[in-house]
């Protein structure tokens, strides 16, 4: 050894500094599995504090109904709702989302959508409508 010291000195000399390593990596991973863990809580409270009510158990989040095309909003808010679209309650949501801006707009807008996608919905009765088993099929909601 050119310094003077014996293998075992310099291994036992490794192994301290490696342990001191393993211990400061121990505490910045624990550090940022609790940063991360308040963050998706922040999440998770910032949705359900905006989140909108489609019936007394489900709710959707405007801020995603927002990043969505109608159609697609349409299916999300029947999907949270047994299946079951209720143009009125749907035109509640949209207009509590931000999406449509007045009532007129946004009929015009829901009557429109279930017009172009008959593959969708099935109506029930007037302003009562049906998701299909091929809008379930396409269907992917978070919890």
């Amino acid at each position: 050894m050119v310094n003077g010291a014996t293998w075992e000195e310099e291994t036992l000399a490794r192994l301290r500094s490696a342990r001191e390593q393993r211990r400061q990596a121990e505490q910045e991973a624990a550090y940022w599995i609790q940063y991360t863990d308040a963050l998706e809580k922040v999440v998770e409270l910032e949705h359900q504090r905006r989140a909108l009510s489609v019936n007394g158990e489900h709710s959707v989040d405007p801020e995603t109904l927002r990043k969505k095309s109608i159609r697609e909003a349409l299916i999300e808010i029947a999907a949270r709702n047994n299946g079951l679209l209720i143009c009125s309650n749907a035109l509640d949501i949209l207009l509590q989302a931000g999406i449509s801006q007045d009532r007129d707009q946004g009929r015009n807008a829901i009557y429109s959508a279930l017009h172009s996608a008959k593959a969708d919905f099935r109506k029930e009765r007037p302003g009562v409508y049906r998701l299909t088993d091929h809008a379930r099929a396409q269907l992917t909601l978070p919890s």
